[in-house]
Order: C-alpha cells, then sequence, then structure tokens
C-alpha cells in the first residue's frame, strides 16, 4: 500500500494548481488586496521554483534508485569477493580484509571531510548574502526615508507659505471691509439725520401753509421739491443698505474665509509639527541604522575572520583528504600487490595441485618396485639360507667323509674361507648401501633446507625493499607534512595579526562610542531645551487659541462638521494603511517563503551535485559491466515486446470472450423464461377463452347502453342544451377543420414514423459499427493516454517557459530600476562634489571616521612617549637588585613600547623543594 501512497503524493505535489500558495493567492486576488499582474507574477514564479523542485526530487528519487541499485550489486560483488578471498589462504584474506577496512575508512573520511566542506561553503554564501542583503535594505531604507520626507517638506513649506500670504490678504481685505463699513454707517447716520431734519421742515412748512393758507403754489413747489428729496434721499438710503448688506455678507464670508485659513493654517503647523517630528524620528531610525551598519560591519569582519579560519581549515581538511588519499593509494598498490601475491600463491596451488597426480603415480611406481625389490631380496636371503644350510650338510658330510683326503679338506676350507670372504664383503656392501642410502637422504634434506632457506631469504630480501620503498613513501609524506604544517603555521600567524588588527580596531570603536555617547547626551540635553521652549509656545498659541475660538463662535459648527469628515476619512486611510500593512505582510511572508524554497533549492542542488559526483565515480567502476547490461536491456524490450502483443491479443480475446458470454447469458435467460412458461400455457389458453368471453359480454352490455344513450326515445338520458344549434354549413366547416387537422396529425405522425425508421437503422449501424470497434478501443484508448500525457508535458514545458520569461522581465525591470537609482545616485555625488561636500553620507562619515582613528593615533603615541620618559626616569632613579619584570610590550601598528597599565601579565614563583614529588607531565605526541 505504500508504494500507491507515495505515488498519489507524488501526482498531488506535481498539480502544482492546488498548493496552498495558488489558494492563498487566488484569495488574495478575489479580496482585492494584490493585484492580477503581481498575482500572475508570483503564480509564474512559484510554478518555476516548484517545477525545478519537482525536477529535484525525481532526479533524487532516480539517484537514489540508482544508488541503490549499485550498493545490491557492490554488496553482491563484495560478497563473492569475500567468499573467493574466504576460500583462499587465510593470511592472504586477512590481509585483503584489512586492507578494504582501511580503504573504506579513508573513503568515509574523504565523505565526511568534503560534506563538512560543503557546509561551510553553504554557510560562507548564505553569510555573504545576508550581508548584501542588509546593505541593500539599509540602502534601500535610507532612499526611503529620504524621498518620501523631501516632497513632503517641500509641500508642507509650499501650502504653509501660500497659507500665510492668503491669510495677509484676507486680513488686508477685512481691514478694508471693516473701513468701508464704518464709512457706510457714519453716511447712514447722516442721511438719516437729514432725513429727520427735512421731516421737521416738512411738518413745520405744512403747518404753516395751513396756517397761512397763501402762497399754494410755491408751497406746492416746496413740497414737491421736499418729496422729491425725500425720495432720493430714500433711494440712497435703500442702495446704501443693499451695499451694507453686501458687504456685512461679504465680511461675513471673509471671516469665515479667514477661520477657514487660521484652522488649515493651524492644521498645517500641526502637520509640519508632526513632519519635523517625523523626520527626527527618521533621523534617529537613521542613526540607528547607521550603528546597525557599523555592527553589521563588525560583523562583517568577524564573518571575514571566520572566513579566513573556515578557509584555513578547509585548506587543512583539503592536505588532510589529500593526504589520506595518498595513504589510500598506497594502501591501494598495497592491496594491489596482495592480491598479486594471492595470485601468485594460488598459480603456485595450482601447480602443486596439478604435480600431485604425477607425484602420486610414481610414488606408487616406486612402492610397486619397492615390493618387488623387497620380494626378490626374500627370495635371495631364502636362497642364500637354503645354501648354507646345503654348506652345513656338505661340512657335515665333509667331517664324515673328512678321512677320504686331506687335499679334499683343504680345497673345501679354501672355499669355505672364500664364501665366507665374499659373505663379509657382501655385509659389508650392504652396510655401506645402507650408510650411503643414509647419507643421501641427508643430503636431499640438506638440499631441501638449504633450498627453503634461500627462498625464505629471497622473500626476506623483497619484503626489505618493499619495506624500504614504504618507508620511503612515508618519509615523504612525513616531509609533505611537515611543508603543510609549515603552511599552517604560517597561516595561524596571519590569523593571529588579523585578530590583533581587530583588537586595535575594537579599543578604538571604544573611543568613538564614548565620543559618540557624550554627543547623544549634548544632544539631549539640546533637545530638553527645545523641548521647554516648545511647551512655552504651545502655552502661547493655546491663549491664542482660546482668544481666536471666542472671536469666531460662528464657525465652530463647520469645523466640526469639517472634524467629523476628517476623522471619517482618518479613519478610512487607518483602514487602508491596515489593508496595506497586511498585504506587505503577507507579501513579506510570500517572499521568505521564496527565500526559504530558494535556500532549499541550493542545498538540493548541492546535494544533486554530490550525488552526481558520485554517480561519475560509480559509472567509472560499470564500465565493464555496460556491454553485458545493454544486451540485456536489448533482450529485456524485446521480451517487453513480446509481452505487449500478447497482452493485446489477450485482451482482444478476454473482449470476446465477454461478449460471448453476455450473449450466453442472454440465451440462456430467453430459454429460462420459455421453460418458465411451458407449464403454464394450458392455464393460459383457458384464461384467454374466459378473457374473450368476457369481452363479447361487455361489448354488448355497451352497444346495449350506447342505444340506450342514443335513443331520443328515452327522456331521462338526455337533456336541451342552450346555445345556438349550428346548421349544417357550420357542420361542414367544422368537419373540414377537422379534417385537416386529422391530415396533419398523419403527416406528422408519418414524419415520426420515417425518423423512427432512419433512427433504427442508424442505431442498428452504429451498434454494428460498435461490435465492429470494440476490438480496436483498447489501441485507441492508448493512443488518447499518450495524446493527453503529450499535451500535458507540453502544457508544463509552455508554463516553465512563461514562467522563465516573467521571471526575466521582472529581473529585467529590477536592473533597469537599479540602474536608474545608482544614476541618481552619480549624479547626487557629482553635485555634491561640485558644491564641496562628500559625494555620499557613508563617505563622510568614513572621512571622519579616519579624522578620528589619526586624533586617537596621536593621543596613543603622546601618551606611550610620556609613558617612556616615566619609564626613563624610573630606570634611572634608586638602583635594585631584583630581576626587572616587563611592564610594556611593543604593538605592531606602533613600533614602541605600550604600557600594560593595571593589568600586567602573572610572573609565576619558582618551585619549591616540594615540587619534587610530583610527577612531571608528560606531553602527547602530536600524530599527524
Amino acid at each position: 500500500m505504500e508504494a500507491p501512497n507515495q505515488l498519489e503524493d507524488f501526482e498531488l505535489l506535481l498539480d502544482v494548481s492546488n498548493s496552498t500558495a495558488f489558494q492563498a493567492l487566488a484569495a488574495l486576488v478575489k479580496s482585492g488586496d494584490v493585484g492580477l499582474e503581481h498575482a500572475e507574477a508570483a503564480r509564474q514564479q512559484y510554478a518555476r521554483i516548484h517545477e525545478h523542485l519537482v525536477r529535484v526530487m525525481a532526479n533524487e528519487k532516480a539517484l537514489l534508485d540508482q544508488a541503490k541499485a549499485l550498493k545490491r550489486q557492490l554488496e553482491e560483488e563484495e560478497s563473492q569477493a569475500q567468499e573467493a578471498s574466504e576460500a583462499s589462504i587465510a593470511d592472504q584474506a586477512g590481509v585483503i580484509r584489512k586492507l578494504r577496512e582501511e580503504a573504506e575508512a579513508a573513503r568515509a573520511e574523504v565523505a565526511v571531510s568534503q560534506e563538512g566542506e560543503a557546509m561551510r561553503q553553504l554557510e560562507l554564501s548564505e553569510l555573504q548574502r545576508q550581508r548584501s542583503e542588509i546593505r541593500a535594505r539599509l540602502e534601500e531604507l535610507e532612499a526611503q526615508h529620504q524621498a518620501t520626507l523631501a516632497p513632503q517638506r517641500d509641500a508642507l513649506q509650499s501650502e504653509v507659505t501660500a497659507l500665510v500670504a492668503e491669510a495677509r490678504a484676507g486680513r488686508e481685505r477685512e481691514a478694508a471691509a471693516q473701513a468701508e463699513l464704518a464709512a457706510l454707517r457714519e453716511r447712514l447716520d447722516q442721511l438719516s439725520q437729514q432725513a429727520g431734519g427735512l421731516a421737521e421742515a416738512r411738518a413745520n412748512e405744512a403747518v404753516a401753509l395751513e396756517k397761512a393758507g397763501v402762497g399754494p403754489e410755491k408751497a406746492r413747489r416746496a413740497a414737491d421739491l421736499l418729496t422729491n428729496a425725500v425720495k432720493s434721499l430714500r433711494v440712497q438710503d435703500s442702495q446704501t443698505l443693499g451695499r451694507l448688506q453686501e458687504r456685512e455678507s461679504q465680511l461675513t464670508g471673509y471671516q469665515a474665509k479667514v477661520a477657514q485659513l487660521e484652522e488649515s493654517q493651524r492644521s498645517m503647523q500641526a502637520a509640519i509639527e508632526k513632519g519635523r517630528i517625523a523626520c527626527e524620528a527618521k533621523a534617529r531610525a537613521a542613526d540607528d541604522i547607521i550603528k546597525d551598519l557599523e555592527i553589521a560591519r563588525l560583523e562583517a569582519e568577524n564573518y571575514a575572520a571566520e572566513r579566513v579560519s573556515l578557509e584555513m581549515e578547509e585548506e587543512v581538511r583539503a592536505g588532510d583528504v589529500k593526504r589520506e588519499r595518498e595513504v589510500m593509494t598506497r594502501k591501494n598498490l598495497e592491496r594491489d600487490k596482495a592480491l598479486r601475491k594471492l595470485k601468485k600463491a594460488e598459480a603456485m596451488l595450482h601447480y602443486a595441485q596439478e604435480q600431485v597426480p604425477p607425484l602420486r603415480a610414481s610414488q606408487e611406481a616406486a612402492a610397486c618396485e619397492l615390493t618387488v625389490v623387497q620380494r626378490q631380496l626374500g627370495q635371495a636371503e631364502a636362497a642364500t639360507t637354503e645354501l648354507k644350510k646345503d654348506t652345513d650338510i656338505l661340512i657335515n658330510s665333509f667331517l664324515k667323509e673328512e678321512h677320504k683326503g686331506e687335499a679334499h679338506a683343504a680345497l673345501f676350507k679354501a672355499g669355505y674361507a672364500e664364501i665366507q670372504a665374499l659373505e663379509a664383503e657382501v655385509a659389508a656392501l650392504r652396510r655401506e648401501e645402507a650408510e650411503r642410502l643414509i647419507v643421501q637422504r641427508d643430503l636431499a634434506t640438506q638440499r631441501d633446507r638449504i633450498g627453503r632457506t634461500a627462498a625464505e631469504k629471497t622473500r626476506a630480501l623483497k619484503e626489505t625493499l618493499e619495506t624500504i620503498a614504504l618507508k620511503q613513501i612515508v618519509l615523504q609524506d612525513l616531509k609533505r607534512a611537515r611543508k603543510d604544517t609549515m603552511s599552517r603555521v604560517q597561516d595561524f600567524q596571519q590569523l593571529y595579526d588579523l585578530v590583533k588588527n581587530q583588537r586595535n580596531k575594537f579599543v578604538s570603536l571604544v573611543g568613538v562610542a564614548s565620543q559618540s555617547i557624550a554627543e547623544l547626551k549634548d544632544k539631549l540635553k539640546i533637545l530638553g531645551n527645545e523641548l521647554a521652549i516648545l511647551h512655552n509656545e504651545e502655552g502661547e498659541k493655546e491663549v491664542l487659541l482660546q482668544r481666536a475660538r471666542t472671536g469666531h463662535t460662528a464657525s465652530q459648527s463647520d469645523r466640526d462638521t469639517l472634524r467629523q469628515d476628517l476623522n471619517k476619512l482618518i479613519v478610512q486611510f487607518r483602514k487602508r494603511q491596515d489593508a496595506v500593512d497586511e498585504q506587505i505582510s503577507e507579501i513579506d511572508k510570500l517572499n521568505a517563503v521564496i527565500n526559504g524554497a530558494e535556500r532549499e533549492m541550493l542545498r538540493l542542488r548541492k546535494e544533486y551535485e554530490g550525488a552526481v559526483e558520485g554517480r561519475n565515480y560509480t559509472g567509472i567502476m560499470l564500465i565493464d559491466r555496460n556491454d553485458e547490461l545493454c544486451i540485456l536491456y536489448e533482450k529485456a524490450n524485446i521480451q517487453e515486446e513480446v509481452m505487449r502483443k500478447g497482452q493485446i491479443m489477450l485482451q482482444r480475446r478476454e473482449d470476446e470472450i465477454r461478449m460471448l458470454k453476455l450473449e450466453v447469458a442472454e440465451m440462456s435467460r430467453a430459454l429460462g423464461v420459455v421453460r418458465a412458461l411451458l407449464p403454464v400455457i394450458p392455464g393460459l389458453d383457458t384464461d384467454i377463452a374466459l378473457l374473450q368471453k368476457q369481452l363479447l359480454e361487455t361489448r354488448r352490455q355497451a352497444d346495449q347502453l350506447s342505444l340506450q344513450l342514443e335513443s331520443p326515445a328515452n327522456k331521462s338520458r338526455w337533456r336541451r342544451l342552450e346555445g345556438k344549434v349550428a346548421d349544417a354549413e357550420e357542420l361542414a366547416a367544422k368537419v373540414a377543420q377537422l379534417e385537416e387537422r386529422l391530415n396533419d396529425k398523419r403527416e406528422v405522425l408519418l414524419e415520426k414514423e420515417l425518423i423512427l425508421e432512419e433512427i433504427t437503422s442508424l442505431s442498428a449501424r452504429l451498434r454494428s459499427q460498435a461490435a465492429e470497434g470494440r476490438q480496436d478501443t483498447l489501441e485507441l484508448a492508448k493512443r488518447v493516454n499518450e495524446y493527453q500525457s503529450r499535451l500535458r508535458a507540453l502544457t508544463r514545458c509552455m508554463m516553465a517557459t512563461v514562467s522563465e520569461l516573467s521571471l526575466y522581465q521582472a529581473t529585467s525591470l529590477k536592473l533597469g530600476a537599479e540602474k536608474e537609482k545608482l544614476d541618481m545616485d552619480v549624479v547626487q555625488a557629482h553635485q555634491r562634489l561640485e558644491a564641496g561636500e562628500a559625494p555620499t553620507a557613508d563617505a563622510e562619515r568614513e572621512w571622519q571616521r579616519l579624522q578620528r582613528e589619526q586624533q586617537m593615533l596621536a593621543d596613543m603615541r603622546e601618551q606611550a612617549e610620556e609613558i617612556y620618559r616615566i619609564q626613563e626616569k624610573q630606570i634611572t632613579s634608586a638602583p635594585s637588585q631584583a630581576e626587572p619584570r616587563p611592564n610594556a610590550y611593543i604593538p605592531e601598528d606602533l613600533g614602541i613600547p605600550k604600557p600594560y597599565g593595571g593589568f600586567a601579565p602573572f610572573k609565576p614563583s619558582e618551585p619549591g623543594s616540594g615540587m619534587r614529588h610530583i610527577r612531571q607531565p608528560e606531553p602527547r605526541e602530536i600524530i599527524i
């Protein structure tokens, strides 16, 4: 069950459309937080990364499978070699096993060192990338702060200037309107006084006219004049009142506008204050960033030191790897020599085994000859015994017949003496032969012993020569190790110099930090004073604000409404800002995910490169078996082709069998139905007769009922219908209409019957075609599946190409923006150089730092000279017999003595007599 689950997981991994990142992007696009273009670019980039990840996983899986196969093959070969070595001599097997173990240990150490080197390289690249990211981020933040603050500051200054000018103009217009209003009021008072005087004069004249009764014409003209004058005065009064109302409305508008301008001025001042506070915050943030940058530079220097140490360690590891390789090469040579010795011993053993049968045959032949000789010797001894017996008999007979003649006795004694002499000679010869055989055996054993001794000496000579060669190789290795050790000592000396320079830099940085702390304290005092001044100004402005509020009560409602609108807009702005922050956080999260995927991709790439190197190394071992594998692959392909054709034929036969089974089942079902109906056929016949009889009776009853219904004599079966009785023409027209409808229905029925016949014929034809095409269904399905897989592969390739193009486009846009930014920085640097300033703030800070360092070095030199003078005075003072202790050291960068101060090095006392009971430490030997 695990393999299908793994396949399903792998297919789910391949389907990038159902991934969490795509779902999150779809949700962001749906909510409107992210644009379609950014979402599509993110999708393409994620798809490209995902495709690369899938490709790396597939390659890793293939490499793992290949490594497993190679491991199994290696284990088989090792088992075979082990069996062969067990069949050989025990000593040679022990040597080979020991060499193999040493080779495995060397390989393991090489692999561990390579992995450590790869990890250090990865860590170094990651640290460099982080440093570049921090530096780019700092530069980007500085540029953003400058870019965001500069236009706001300029816009606020321009708005403040415009508002001040507009407020001044409004005040001037207000003063002019007030002056004009006062003049018009004075004019109105004068006119009203004149009108009152004229009215009194008119009344007086009317009284006088009534009293006098004379001069009516004159009085009438005077009255007309007075009336016209009053009318003109009233017209002027109305005009003056209109102008006054206009001026008052204008004054009200000016006052409202002045209040609005003052309110906008106050808001602008508050905005300026906020901008100033933001600028100060940005400046503090910039100072923090500069401090972080300094810390980052220190960390970079630390990283550089670590990098140097890592490089040195890497060189040491490389030397170790080189030495291990040389040792492994030497071990391989020794193994080859041992294998050659083993082969020679096996050849000698084989030759000895081949020599055993003829030696055994010669031994058997010699045994047979020995048996024959022993048998002949026994026969000779028996014959000698018989001869002795005959001799004794003859002697006895001779002694009996001794008296027969002295001559015969003398002859017999001579013969007997000769026989004894011959027997003694034969016994001497036998003893001599036995001695010679013993000497011969001793010489043969001495010859074999001398030969073995010579062979041992020769082998010892060869082993001595080989040992001398190995000693020379070891001597060369020791010389090389000594050379590497000296180079490492030099590297450590350089590292010591670097650490010492860094310590001096840190000391200078401590001084710079203390100076910056003092400067910050001064700045804090200045800021406290400015804060008190701002508090005082705030009190004064509060008083002015209260006065302005008392003078402009009419504009409070408008201000409140505007504030409410402003609050609503601020709430909306905050909501939008929160949404923007959320989107930025989501983008940061996605960037973090993408960065993690890129780091994972780099790690997988490194692993893939290591696996490729391992594969190449194992591929060298598999060259001898490529021909056999090719032959086996060709045979396997032929067998697979045969099996595929056989499976296709089997599938066809199975389809035919399934169709035949269906036809057999259909025939069986029909046969079962027929067989089931056979027992009930007589009952069905009786039921049919009974039903036909009931049908006839029902029809006769229906005829009777219809006759009763249709008979007009039966008044209970009909009733008179109201309405018009149609005549013959209407009935004929209706019959014709019904006949037409009937004909239409018949035509429609004929058409449907024709369509049914065509459909039946077509369905029969299609059924026959389907029955004929069932054989090709499997091939068509396979071809369809193949086309679908090719289409999916082409779609993936196209998507990958599109994503790569979008990535290149985004990269080109980013590089273009960076180029424009760098061009702007270059232009600004030129402008600052032309103005006599530093090209950049970093350069200015670096120049100030260098100046501070130079000043610090000068102060340190003065202090060193002062201390040197003091020491000379102390030396030239009272004499002492005590051993002088060192109270100063000479730094590398100064070249003059520098006192230790209160932290002088400790000088141990001489060991006393109690130390003789303590064992001296034995330093361990350093093994390289």
